[in-house]
């Protein structure tokens, strides 16, 4: 036996539309059959209770002859029919035709049990109660069931148009219904199609859905927003990365193209004389020290960008600084830098030699951005759990547009805080390496906003007690130095 395959119904709106139908006409059907059952039942007794009735007045009128006396049945429905001891119709009374006449075994049965039986005859159905009369007759009174079908077929020709026009109606009742319901799906849908094609900043408008569906939008949305971010942020740092590789690139390519310069000019023989040929090789030395510095710098901020473990023991802020700035005096002894540091401990737990490269960073982008001369002040302090490190200069400042870029790397500002030129001048990753420290200390880096000159922070988780007795060595008290 070849089974039939049922097509798969995929789709939401088809599997709510096919089982509403499907309730809906078995509700139906289930009241079409107890109606027809509950008519036909009704009608059956009525019957039987019609004939019964009959049954009796017949019998009443029974003559001494066996016969019934007086006028017949006044219902046409209903014939009266006496039955002789041979089996044979003695009498009839009523217009229906064609009514069976059972053998007088049954009849004996039949008039025995009292109760009304259902007779089959060649065009009609009939209802019969017998009665046994004397000298071996029987009475039977028989009512004709057409009608009572009829009005039965009538009720299920009734019940099958209003089944089916209640089943139209119910399917197109349940596909408003299902497209009101599931719009806010649909809505979904839409809004992930976007998404798949690339529009991000889309989300799902969750107004007036039901409960379920508008917690199931708003957790796409809350989704939706977690994946724009990642994405901004992944695109940020492709941004960001090919900018660097190209700063880098540029900053390498300049100090290998004086290089290059220089070995082509010896190797062509255009530097014969000695002092001439001492300063070519006195410049490609300074060169390459530049690019080794500039190699050293990536180097760094690609082991803290990594999250490489960084050396951590105690780390005295104020014994630091005033460390830093006794090493500079060498490189801008014109330049005056205070110290300045408040009562207290200014402990940190860090990597010494890291603390120590953001002090002299901060100081180094003094002496790169401001004139020679620029007067600074380096601030230890502490704020709540954190540690501050400020650097206060009096130079052109930092234009506020410019701010929040300051950390980035290979980042130059306008012309009044650029370098110079010259070998000393820096890499312009300096910042960006304080940021990156500051960081893998779990503190940050930043500008305060100041009227004249450049105010530039850094955070550090702090150790000490925020109100401990002040040491007594000079260099946490405020002390002015010679740079």
């Amino acid at each position: 036996m070849i089974g039939v395959r049922l097509p798969k119904l995929t789709s939401l709106r088809s599997r709510l539309l096919v089982g509403v139908l499907a309730v809906t006409a078995a509700g139906l059907l289930t009241a079409d059959v107890v109606g027809v059952v509950a008519l036909s039942s009704y009608l059956d007794k009525r019957t039987d209770s019609q004939i019964s009735d009959a049954l009796g007045q017949s019998r009443a009128k029974v003559g001494a002859d066996g016969r019934v006396q007086g006028k017949g049945p006044t219902d046409d429905l209903c014939t009266v029919i006496v039955i002789d001891a041979k089996g044979v119709v003695a009498q009839r009374l009523g217009n229906v035709t064609g009514v069976p006449v059972p053998g007088l075994d049954q009849l004996r049965g039949y008039a025995a049990t009292s109760a009304p039986v259902t007779l089959t005859g060649d065009q009609n159905n009939f209802r019969a109660a017998f009665a046994e009369l004397p000298n071996g007759r029987f009475l039977m009174v028989s009512q004709v069931l057409k009608w009572s079908d009829a009005t039965v077929y009538q009720l299920m020709a009734i019940e099958a148009v209003v089944t089916a026009l209640a089943l139209v109606l119910a399917a197109v009742l349940a596909l408003r219904v299902s497209r009101f319901v599931l719009r806010p799906l649909d809505r979904m849908t839409d809004t992930a199609e976007l998404i798949a094609d690339g529009a991000l900043q889309h989300r799902v408008d969750v107004t007036g859905s039901p409960a379920e569906v508008a917690r199931l939008g708003g957790s796409l949305n809350q989704m939706l927003g977690r994946i724009e971010h990642s994405f901004a942020q992944r695109k940020a740092a492709e941004e960001g990365l090919r900018q660097f590789v190209a700063d880098a690139s540029h900053e390498l390519r300049t100090p290998l193209t004086s290089i290059t310069g220089y070995a082509q000019l010896v190797r062509h023989g255009a530097l014969s004389d000695p002092d001439k040929l001492a300063d070519a090789m006195r410049r490609v030395e300074e060169e390459a020290k530049r690019m080794a510095a500039l190699v050293d710098e990536l180097l760094l901020l690609a082991r803290l960008d990594q999250g490489r473990p960084l050396e951590r023991q105690p780390v005295d802020l104020v014994e630091l600084a005033g460390g830093v700035v006794a090493d500079a005096r060498v490189a801008a002894p014109d330049r005056v830098v205070r110290v300045r540091a408040e009562p207290g401990e200014h402990t940190v737990c860090g990597d010494r030699a890291r603390l120590h490269q953001v002090v002299a960073n901060l100081l180094a982008n003094v002496r790169a951005h401001t004139p020679a001369g620029t007067p600074a002040e380096l601030r230890i302090s502490r704020a709540g759990e954190y540690e501050l490190i400020d650097v206060v200069d009096s130079g052109p400042g930092i234009a506020e547009e410019q701010r929040g870029r300051v950390f980035e790397r290979f980042f130059r500002g306008d012309a009044s805080r650029r370098r110079t030129g010259g070998p000393g001048e820096g890499t312009g990753l300096g910042l960006s390496i304080v940021a990156a420290i500051a960081a893998a200390h779990g503190g940050d880096a930043s500008v305060v906003p100041h009227q004249e000159g450049a105010w530039l922070r850094v955070r550090l988780p702090a150790t000490g007690g925020a109100d401990g007795p002040a040491p007594t060595r000079s260099a946490k008290r405020p002390v002015s130095s010679q740079l």
